[in-house]
């Protein structure tokens, strides 16, 4: 069992490090350039692109040598916990001055793209309206965020820079639990400390703060996930009782940050796949605890939406088969593209007549799900017959491009649109010395990240580690998932938080247990 368990383990281990080897390769050889994927990109050409990104993974590659050497050179020195927590809470402090000071600089002040329509939504709720079959009906899982919107307008007002600031304090709260998470590993608090400098330093995530959208939300309950799922690992297995405690929190966590953004889906998968690899005999039922708080989670949810009325039907929620179809928009590929439109073709990013085909079967016509799944299901089938075994790996790299390519994660853009779309700021994104610098930051952060998964699944290949178990399985089907749905630069800060915690993992130097 110990065997195939260590078996299972380097699967994973692979699985995931070719998948972060296959996001650097589309990185170096085909970045796809567009606004959405930088504003930097967009300005110059491809070119200038792929020389930065090699240069900030050679950078990258550095960093971590450099990191090696100095952990070896104190040699086993540590700071101690008073020091490390100033250090951090210090830090966190200046996180916070500099994302509102950002905020008030830049200009940002409008709700952007999905955040402004419901924030809309909850304005025409206010006032009286009712939504009949709109944005909402068709997006329920924005819900949530439109309650806790209308949780902080209830404290602090109605100005948005309240919710740009709440949700600011929800990003330090997910850096602290992902600086908990390292200690509940064992790590030491340097190794601890420097690892969660990669979330600190990760400004295509921090310029994504004041967007207050489902991205960071899922952020935070992905971290404590995490942290409870540390805790649950620490404790010995003869304190049954806490054990359970604690998977019981990493479970409402998950099953609340699914509720927030379909994507955690993928970690109830991963924990649950983890339980029933990990435990033995009668303890393998565990993996059918995930299955069950997410079924309870979603169905006391929905009985909260259906009590408050919200809806004409109960109908409301657009099938999933919509976002598959999405994700193979734009296909096959042309052949002879012209050079700069080939680095700018995107496959499977958010496509106007892909939704505009779904919402007007299921808003206007108000087709039953089934038979919208069943049209969105027919396209896609389409569109694979039209695709040769070549064009399918064509459209599989393109897509890999689209999610993994961008250290930018879509930030500058979304920064661009909070100023109002106002230009006269865009210099600081755009210029051959901020913009190039910002944007030198977010992809040797990315590469950091990549990387540092790649390397941990090598130091970690012949040892077994619960925890790097339970990582690659999340990596690998979050990679594996993006393949085929909907494609976008933003989807890749999902991966962040168990990432820069396998980095805290490659840097410790000391002996790690179970």
């Amino acid at each position: 069992m110990e065997r195939s368990k260590r078996y299972i383990q380097q699967f994973f281990i692979l699985l995931a490090s070719l998948s972060m080897i296959w996001a650097i390769t589309t990185s170096i050889i085909s970045p796809r350039i567009g606004a959405i994927f930088s504003l930097f990109r967009d300005t110059y050409s491809y070119k200038i692109t792929i020389v930065v990104n090699i240069i900030c993974l050679f950078f990258s590659f550095a960093l971590y040598l450099g990191v090696f050497f100095l952990l070896k050179k104190l040699k086993g020195k540590d700071l101690n916990n008073k020091i490390t927590y100033v250090v951090l809470l210090f830090e966190l402090l200046i996180y916070f001055i500099a994302v509102l000071l950002f905020v008030k600089y830049i200009g940002f002040s409008n709700p952007v793209d999905d955040t402004a329509i419901t924030l809309r939504n909850l304005q025409d709720l206010q006032a009286g309206k009712e939504w009949g079959y709109n944005y909402m009906y068709s997006n329920p899982q924005n819900l949530l965020l439109m309650y806790l919107f209308w949780g902080i307008q209830q404290l602090f007002g109605t100005s948005y820079q309240a919710i740009i600031v709440v949700f600011t304090i929800m990003h330090l709260l997910t850096i602290f639990f992902l600086f908990l998470s390292l200690k509940n590993l064992k790590i030491s608090n340097l190794s601890s400390l420097i690892a969660v400098q990669v979330m600190i330093f990760a400004i295509q995530i921090a310029f994504h703060v004041p967007v207050a959208y489902t991205d960071i939300l899922s952020l935070f309950f992905t971290a404590l996930t995490f942290y409870f799922m540390t805790n649950y690992l620490a404790v010995s297995h003869e304190k049954t009782g806490i054990k359970f405690l604690f998977l019981s929190l990493a479970l409402i966590a998950c099953t609340i940050g699914f509720i927030s953004k379909g994507t955690v889906l993928i970690l109830v998968i991963a924990i649950a796949l983890f339980l029933g690899i990990v435990n033995q005999k009668q303890w393998k039922l565990l993996c059918l605890l995930p299955f069950i708080f997410l079924f309870l989670g979603n169905l006391g949810w929905k009985q909260v939406i259906n009590s408050q009325e919200l809806f004409p039907d109960t109908n409301y929620g657009q099938p999933n088969t919509h976002y598959l179809m999405m994700g193979l928009n734009n296909t096959p590929i042309p052949d002879n593209l012209p050079e700069d439109q080939r680095y700018r073709w995107m496959v499977g990013a958010y496509s106007s007549s892909d939704q505009e085909f779904t919402w007007s079967m299921f808003l206007k016509e108000k087709l039953p799900k089934k038979e919208v799944e069943e049209k969105n299901l027919q396209v896609v089938k389409e569109r694979l017959s039209n695709l040769s075994m070549v064009q399918i790996l064509q459209v599989l790299n393109n897509k890999v491009s689209v999610s993994w390519s961008s250290g930018d994660l879509k930030s500058s853009f979304e920064v661009f649109l909070g100023t109002g779309r106002d230009e006269s700021k865009m210099r600081l994104f755009k210029s051959k010395s901020t913009g190039l610098a910002l944007y030198s930051v977010m992809m040797t952060i990315q590469y950091i990240v990549y990387l540092g998964i790649i390397l941990t699944g090598i130091k970690f290949y012949k040892k077994e580690n619960n925890f790097i178990l339970l990582c690659t399985i999340y990596i690998s089907g979050y990679f594996a998932f993006l393949l085929i749905w909907e494609a976008s630069p933003r989807y890749a800060m999902g991966i962040f938080v168990p990432a820069i915690l396998m980095i805290g993992l490659l840097i410790e130097k000391k002996q790690l247990t179970e």
